[in-house]
């Protein structure tokens, strides 16, 4: 990081000891404090304004189910001082609120002053020795490389987040994927609290965020310990999540050859990963003890629940030009000869287009059965099936799926 630590704290450390300090102090760990005592805490530790107690209330809860995720690092308010060194280019228009961990970890979360926040409009980008800037990234005309023009300047910050309202921002100053000796390895990317900021803010997932720590998972890769990936679809969007595990769960998976069957779960949606963050072997089936440690993640379905459907109806989420937003088939022999078609399909690969688009088939009870598929662009298909529960995808075969598809849903 270019001794960027040695940078930021000569200044602190000279304001510091012109106050007669000896070294940086913080307020008590959230946690461990009543609500008088986190009150009084981020009073003291705003950069100029005071929060509302509404805006206490709204960064307490954030910074919560954010430091959930990492529940090895334990932060405590930042100083004032601190907090002033890392925000003064936007002091004027945010007030903050300031984390530090003695291990280095730190970062900052602000709300804006005005209704109508500064930054919404501007672009981020890293400048050559790490910290952020903003700015405008300009569109040349004349096909040369663009450019942009710098703003704000923010020394000693290493990422940045804002909501799509600009409300809130996050200032990442150091996290695990920022260390000297592991900065730019592939394996510790994203291993930023930010990640979790922006999933909660700008993809509505509080909840789904909240339902990851009730059952002892995690949003980002957990660090310094073996841990399990998992991925899967639910309604046309992808979701991820992390379980640690200990080295012993490891080896007890790794040495389990009792393969769990593949219309239960997907081994392209899970993957063992080591101490340090390094692939597993890939495994041709999931076993019985991984199985163990991930089904709650999962939904499971079965085809034989396909029966008495009486309309279908594609809802696409990006519709093209010339398509339509949604389909809908009611006429029996249309809706028939689809669901032979689905129900004669297996297990196959997934691969990794997207699977964004939903299959409706109401039953005539009026329960709903949900499918999620590829986009189909005119003549054009990404993937050859559809997923059915979170992770297995079926497909009745290439020619099948692109036949159908050109039938009845090229409108």
């Amino acid at each position: 990081m270019k001794k960027t630590w040695l940078y930021i704290f000569i200044p602190i450390a000279l304001l510091f000891a012109c106050n007669g300090r000896q070294e940086l102090k913080s307020t008590e760990t959230f946690e461990n404090t009543d609500i008088d005592k986190q009150t009084s805490s981020v009073s003291e530790s705003v950069a100029g304004d005071e929060l509302t107690d509404t805006e206490i209330g709204e960064i307490r809860d954030l910074i919560s189910i954010m430091e959930a995720d990492t529940p090895e690092i334990k932060y405590m308010d930042m100083e004032e001082a601190l907090l002033k060194f890392y925000t003064k280019p936007i002091k004027d228009d945010y007030k903050f609120l300031g984390r530090f961990a003695d291990n280095g970890y730190a970062y900052i979360l602000g709300i804006s002053k005005a209704e109508n926040p500064s930054l919404t409009d501007l672009d981020s980008m890293v400048e050559e020795n790490g910290y952020v800037q903003l700015g405008k990234l300009i569109d040349d005309q004349m096909g040369n490389e663009d450019s942009f023009e710098k703003i704000y300047d923010f020394p000693g910050v290493l990422s940045f987040y804002q909501s799509k309202d600009g409300k809130y921002i996050y200032l990442g100053v150091k996290q695990y994927s920022d260390f000297k000796n592991i900065s730019g390895d592939i394996k510790y990317s994203g291993m930023n609290l930010g990640e979790v900021f922006n999933e909660i803010l700008n993809k509505n997932r509080l909840e789904y965020i909240r339902q990851l720590h009730e059952k002892q998972l995690r949003a980002l890769k957990p660090f310094k310990t073996p841990y399990i990936f998992m991925y899967k679809w639910e309604h046309g969007e992808e979701f991820y999540a992390y379980k640690p595990i200990s080295y012993d769960e490891l080896i007890a998976i790794t040495e389990d050859n009792r393969k769990v069957d593949s219309s239960k779960i997907n081994n392209e949606c899970v993957l063992l990963y080591g101490y340090n963050g390094e692939d597993m072997p890939f495994m041709d089936s999931v076993n019985q003890t991984l199985y163990e440690n991930v089904k709650d993640f999962f939904e499971v379905r079965s085809l034989d629940e396909i029966r008495d459907i009486s309309a279908i109806k594609l809802i696409r989420k990006n519709a093209q030009d010339g398509q339509s937003k949604v389909i809908n088939i009611d006429a029996s022999d249309a809706v028939n000869e689809i669901v032979e078609v689905l129900k004669s399909s297996e297990v196959s690969y997934m691969g990794r287009p997207s699977y964004e688009d939903l299959l409706i088939l109401t039953k005539k009870d009026g329960s709903e059965i949900e499918l999620q598929i590829t986009p189909y662009y005119l003549g054009m298909v990404a993937g050859e099936g559809f997923i059915f529960g979170s992770s297995v995808c079926y497909s009745p075969g290439y020619e099948e799926w692109v036949n159908l598809m050109e039938k009845y849903f090229n409108k």
